[in-house]
């Protein structure tokens, strides 16, 4: 009797489903994150500003969630060209960047200088009330924040860098 072994070319709908969702949400933050500077003191600040909360509040346990289901989700193996060193690299950088989106995640909670309600109907308290612990953490989110940019630029531009020469199979992995 023969048995064939199916190796998976990509990840699970889940998987991918949690992927995209966080990217969105990311991206979308981030970027309001810092249009929001220029926003200060306009009618729109307060609306996009409970948004960017509201958002960094739901991709908490999302985030989680992806973290945690990765641990039971089936295994995609990389491309013969990514082996050795360079895969080491490769998912050393993958816990950079998860460690990095919980920092930005959880920092942004607790640098919160007030309560606020989330996409404007369920209160929620901000759990610190001591400005300089406040203070603290918004200097942690911010840095966290850049270094969370420069780890998305680089994934993106190594995404597009495998694409174009050819090898689509490390893009083909989450879509």
């Amino acid at each position: 009797m023969q048995t064939s072994l199916v190796i998976a070319k990509r990840y699970d709908r889940f998987s991918r489903l949690l992927h995209w969702v966080v990217a969105a949400v990311i991206i979308y933050a981030m970027c309001m994150g810092y249009i929001l500077h220029a926003l200060e003191g306009t009618r729109w600040f307060t609306f996009f500003s409970v948004l960017n909360m509201s958002l960094g509040t739901i991709a908490t346990p999302i985030m989680i969630v992806r973290f945690v289901w990765r641990f039971f989700r089936p295994s995609v193996p990389y491309p013969a060209t990514v082996a050795g060193r360079k895969k080491q690299l490769v998912v050393f950088i993958h816990e950079l960047f998860y460690l990095t989106i919980m920092v930005v995640l959880v920092s942004g909670f607790l640098m919160l200088q007030k309560d606020y309600n989330l996409f404007g109907l369920v209160p929620v308290s901000r759990p610190i009330t001591i400005a300089e612990v406040n203070a603290f953490f918004f200097q942690v989110h911010r840095y966290s924040c850049i270094l969370l940019g420069v780890i998305l630029l680089g994934h993106v531009a190594a995404v597009l860098k495998y694409t174009f020469s050819g090898q689509r199979e490390i893009l083909q992995r989450m879509l």
